[in-house]
């Protein structure tokens, strides 16, 4: 593989699961380290990736990333600007953390977070990526696919990124169930073992997903009685969003 392809391997490697240091990402691309190591430096001096503010060296995605890529279709752009005013409001209500997610293939794409005023132990960074069945925001999504298109995507290896995501296409099923019926999802620790999230899709003109809305918080502070609050609101917005966005029939799915 020539070292460009190699390179564009590794962004998306650390927009995968940053922040990520060497070792990890040799792994996960099948590198030695020290082609790794090359790789990664030849990214910084660009200003792609940057070292990550922790004690470990651990690399995430730059803000030139996020502008050169992550918002950079006309699509993305539509979508962001519905959705801002909704996510404003909706952080108000809540007080927590607001995440707008893009569905591209069969992965979610941070396009937004509005930080709430209430403390949290993490934070989902832009243009990090997010496995769809792990997420509120993705179990939302899945459940609105067409039924081939979901079922395609459960007959593959179901990633157990937390002990607390659901793998077992049967319960997951299920699950989709109760999301069309709510029209929410209520995800508890599948993506971050102690955070919570309520999400919800947007659907494009033609009634596919092509993103979500979510509100997240700490798993003490996001219980089952919270999520019972926050889901129909989590739903109105997304409801006001997809509205808006009839206007635009170019909003379309990454």
């Amino acid at each position: 593989m020539r070292p460009v392809e190699l390179a564009f391997q590794l962004v998306e490697l650390v927009a995968q699961h940053q922040p990520v240091g060497v070792s990890e990402l040799a792994r996960l691309a099948g590198l030695p380290k020290t082609t790794a190591h090359r790789l990664l430096q030849a990214l910084h001096q660009t200003g792609w990736i940057a070292p990550d503010d922790s004690d470990r060296p651990l690399w995430a995605l730059t803000g030139r990333a996020m502008v050169n890529c992550g918002r950079a279709t006309r699509s993305q752009s539509l979508l962001r600007g519905v959705a801002l005013p909704v996510m404003e409001e909706l952080r108000r209500l809540t007080e927590e953390t607001i995440h707008l997610t893009w569905r591209h293939d069969m992965s979610l794409v941070l396009l937004e977070r509005l930080d709430g005023i209430r403390p949290v132990r993490y934070f989902f960074p832009y243009a990090g990526q997010a496995t769809l069945h792990a997420t509120s925001s993705g179990q939302a999504v899945l459940a609105a696919l067409a039924p081939d298109v979901l079922d395609a995507y459960l007959s593959g290896t179901l990633a157990q990124v937390t002990p607390f995501t659901l793998v077992e296409p049967a319960a997951l099923r299920r699950l989709f169930d109760g999301v069309r019926g709510r029209g929410y999802a209520f995800g508890r620790g599948g993506h971050v073992a102690d955070v919570h999230a309520v999400g919800a899709a947007i659907l494009d003109p033609a009634g596919a997903p092509i993103g979500a809305i979510s509100v997240s918080a700490p798993a003490e502070r996001l219980a089952e009685a919270e999520a019972e609050r926050y889901g129909p609101l989590v739903a109105d917005a997304v409801r006001r969003v997809s509205m808006g966005l009839r206007a635009y029939p170019a909003a379309r799915s990454g």
